[in-house]
């Protein structure tokens, strides 16, 4: 994201943080090589993010399925605090002129304190953006939502390890009995859910699954080669 660009999208962070009022989280994240951390944030005391906090692992899964190739922004996606508090979160696809993905803006709508209002409003949005369905920017289908978010994450070194915990409880042996076959199924999950997005997240990886940084690597290299 260039300079003028950040300046346009923070202030803009600011602005609806104001007018929309303590309920919605209005936070700006900026895409890098090494980097998705939050670098403007409104009302983080929602969610307990601040300045430098990572994506939701929510996000993540969207943009290592590369959603934003086909669509602008995304709509009423659900999410959850770290005190079980339900979040109506919506997320724009920031692009620079070249159509390259460079940051996020995303708002998310304390839906606890009005889950009433907030599902009667949402129905009557849904129906009255049907048209932009047939746009090819629309919202998330029942079946894409999956299961409930996690928390949001508030360190890149937690959102690694919430995600690695997550799918490596789901096998019935140590790590140290897993195969080889085992950790290929382990790190395509993880792949998916991407987790290699977040920094040093290989080498966290690797200790986890009682692997060489230069294994990961190439159960990588085995998996974008498919």
């Amino acid at each position: 994201m260039d300079k003028e660009l950040k300046r346009h999208y923070s202030l803009l962070v600011d602005f609806l943080g104001h007018i929309l009022g303590p309920d919605y989280e209005i936070a700006l994240h900026e895409l890098t090589d090494h980097s998705n951390e939050i670098v403007a944030i409104a009302n983080g005391q929602l969610t307990g993010r601040h300045l430098g906090s990572p994506l939701s692992n929510r996000m993540l899964e969207f943009l290592a399925a590369r959603m934003y190739e086909t669509r602008d922004y995304v709509l009423r996606f659900e999410s959850v605090t770290e005190g079980g508090k339900k979040m109506c979160s919506n997320t724009l696809f920031i692009k620079s002129r070249d159509n390259e993905l460079t940051g996020l803006l995303c708002v998310n709508f304390d839906a606890s304190r009005y889950e009433e209002l907030s599902r009667r409003v949402m129905d009557l949005c849904g129906g009255m953006l049907t048209p932009g369905q047939q746009s090819g920017t629309r919202l998330i289908a029942e079946e894409e939502r999956g299961a409930p978010e996690q928390p949001y994450p508030t360190s890149i070194a937690g959102a690694t390890a919430s995600i690695v915990s997550e799918v490596v409880s789901g096998y019935p042996v140590p790590v140290e009995r897993l195969t080889q076959d085992e950790k290929m199924e382990i790190m395509d999950t993880l792949n998916r859910k991407g987790v290699f997005l977040l920094k040093g997240s290989v080498s966290y990886v690797a200790r986890e699954l009682h692997s060489s940084e230069a294994s990961i690597y190439r159960y990588l290299g085995k998996l974008n080669n498919r």
